[in-house]
């Protein structure tokens, strides 16, 4: 799941630290999965350890924006347990909030991962 930098901010103001749970990967901060697992998900109960505080994007989940060699669609992960619970009504409410989540995602990375690279290219 990419991360906001106020889905960061958010969880760190819990008390954990960012390399508990934030990898950078494709170009993007993430949650840290563990056996293809959230960090935050309780194996046993299967519930969100961080439910109230968890990312945009989990609380659109499963329903996701997807992009492919030529197309971009808002669509269900159907490998979630609970993709028979969504219907076309439920994505459709969702459009506007993944839009939001998808522009501010590709704001952050022009402003600070951009910041990064360049500190990343040119240490001090």
């Amino acid at each position: 799941m990419i991360l906001l930098r106020e889905d960061i901010e958010r969880i760190a103001s819990l008390g954990f630290n960012a390399e508990e749970f934030v990898v950078y990967s494709k170009g993007f901060y993430r949650l840290k999965n563990i056996d293809g697992m959230c960090v935050f998900l309780n194996p046993k109960t299967r519930l969100c350890s961080i439910y109230d505080w968890r990312p945009k994007g989990c609380r659109l989940y499963p329903i996701v924006y997807v992009v492919g060699g030529y197309f971009e669609e808002i669509t269900v992960d159907n490998s979630c347990p609970q993709a028979h619970t969504v219907d076309d009504d439920d994505i459709r409410l969702a459009s506007s909030q993944i839009a939001d989540l998808v522009s501010n995602i590709l704001r952050e990375k022009k402003i600070y991962y951009g910041k990064l690279s360049k500190t990343r290219s040119n240490p001090r």
